[in-house]
């Protein structure tokens, strides 16, 4: 699984930079459509939840549980169908 980042509702706040342990994330450079700085999936591989093929077994969800806006969930696929 790979944590992914909906950008309609990111609104760029870097909280889940800031509460990941493993720094999964890193501020992008580039504006939003709506014009926020949103956070990039650096390292999707020092997520401890890379391997895992099952949301209902997640290690670690501290980035989803911290998102006020709700922008954070799986990708089962890991994000190789993009």
């Amino acid at each position: 699984m790979q944590v992914r980042v909906n950008p309609e509702y990111c609104k760029g706040c870097g909280l889940c930079i800031l509460v990941c342990p493993r720094g999964v994330f890193k501020q992008g450079s580039s504006l939003s459509e709506r014009g926020y700085f949103l956070p990039i999936v650096n390292s999707p591989e020092k997520c401890a939840n890379w391997k895992r093929k099952d949301k209902k077994r997640a290690v670690c969800e501290m980035c989803i549980l911290t998102c006020p806006d709700h922008a954070l969930d799986w990708d089962a696929s890991g994000g190789k169908d993009r």
